[in-house]
């Protein structure tokens, strides 16, 4: 291929680069590392979107608990203003805790 122009060389190889999978043109590689970090970009939005999700939904568990818990504290104040079957325990005249207790 000695009376071949550079062009119809250039061209030759440009092929056969392609051919065996290697990209010669810069603007082809660019859009190909631009796909990549797109399908990237696209799989850190969504592996953000589940943690969120997940976030929002122990946000919305851990508000649900508080709100019981507080229904369930101002139950047993009422309780304890009423006189409803509550007994207040003896208090230590030295300030220990009561026989028994767990402090």
């Amino acid at each position: 291929m000695a009376d071949s122009s550079p062009a119809e060389e250039f061209e030759r190889r440009s092929q056969e680069l392609r051919a065996a999978g290697e990209i010669v043109d810069p603007r082809d590689a660019h859009v190909v590392r631009l796909k990549q970090q797109g399908a990237e970009l696209k799989e850190r939005f969504a592996t953000r979107d589940e943690r969120v999700a997940e976030l929002t939904e122990f946000k919305v568990l851990a508000i649900s608990r508080l709100a019981a818990q507080y229904d369930e504290i101002e139950r047993l104040r009422e309780q304890t203003t009423n006189g409803e079957n509550v007994r207040r325990l003896p208090v230590s005249r030295n300030g220990a805790a009561p026989y028994g207790s767990c402090s």
